[in-house]
């Protein structure tokens, strides 16, 4: 293992053999990925990976088929939002949709 630290030692921080950076207690600073998860926090992150690209795809199934003026705002950029988080589709949902003139009935109606 090789010191980065200045001549005073005041530096905590080395480098191991495959230049990664290990903090002072030899573990490692942001690295490892999937390996270093429990399986319960893998279920977990694999549930909302499924659940996200489920609600993407009805996202982008409606933004396909609906006219550009039924949308709030250009698709392209609902497309976008929709396609990198779940925060996006759901947006979409709830103020992305114009909703059609006689779409809501009001109590005198009847």
């Amino acid at each position: 293992m090789s010191s980065t630290s200045d001549s005073n030692g005041s530096d905590e921080r080395d480098t191991g053999d495959d230049g990664s950076a290990r903090l002072d207690g030899g573990t490692q600073a942001g690295g490892g990925g999937l390996a270093n998860l429990t399986d319960q926090q893998k279920k977990i992150i694999a549930v909302a990976l499924v659940i996200h690209v489920i609600v993407a795809t009805f996202t982008l199934r409606d933004l396909r088929r609906r006219p550009a003026a039924a949308v709030r705002g250009p698709k392209r950029l609902w497309r976008t939002w929709a396609t990198l988080n779940t925060t996006g589709s759901v947006a979409y949902w709830l103020f992305g949709r114009r909703r059609p003139p006689g779409a809501l009935i009001s109590p005198s109606a009847s």
